[in-house]
């Protein structure tokens, strides 16, 4: 009886770790994955460089902004008319998103192609907040935010007042040529 109880106990915790191992890619090992292949643009920001005029911020903006450590931006542009490749890559990246705990918050589909906003995290503890946009025929762009403690409603506000400040992105230029007319 004893036997069979720990043979049932190791069959069951055997069975636990087999199932709680995945062998799914994570966006950060996508990300890795892809830093050398020259078909993606990757762009890795500092906050630090973002916000040069943080004097401009109010002091609840400047603190909002804070949360934000890096931000990540992918791209991948068809080349030549072959969207096949590009659509491979496209679709890694929905399984990606479809099955690592993100949390669809807004999507949004029109002639120009389809965006999603994902988080990672509590609602006001965000620690990843992802924007994929997508175009059937040009390409796709991924950029994630990471940091601490982020919340959706502050980041928000935050992003309606820095459309009125002059911040510098030109550094991400070369991102939006994805998505430019050919």
């Amino acid at each position: 009886m004893i036997n069979s109880v720990k043979h049932t106990m190791i069959a069951i915790i055997s069975i636990m770790m087999l199932t709680s191992c995945s062998n799914q890619q994570s966006l950060q090992e996508y990300y890795v994955d892809n830093q050398e292949n020259s078909d993606f643009i990757l762009i890795d920001v500092p906050t630090s460089l973002i916000g040069n005029n943080m004097s401009l911020l109010s002091e609840e903006q400047q603190k909002v902004f804070k949360t934000v450590r890096k931000v990540n931006l992918m791209a991948y542009q068809t080349k030549e008319g072959d969207t096949s490749k590009m659509q491979a890559e496209r679709d890694k990246v929905k399984t990606i998103l479809a099955t690592d705990d993100y949390e669809e918050l807004m999507k949004a589909s029109s002639d120009m192609g389809s965006m999603r906003l994902y988080f990672k995290g509590e609602e006001d503890a965000i620690d990843e907040v992802i924007f994929f946009g997508a175009d059937e025929n040009k390409g796709f762009m991924l950029a994630r935010l990471l940091g601490d403690d982020m919340n959706v409603g502050d980041m928000m506000r935050l992003a309606q007042s820095l459309e009125k400040t002059d911040i510098d992105v030109s550094q991400f230029s070369s991102m939006m040529e994805v998505f430019d007319s050919k």
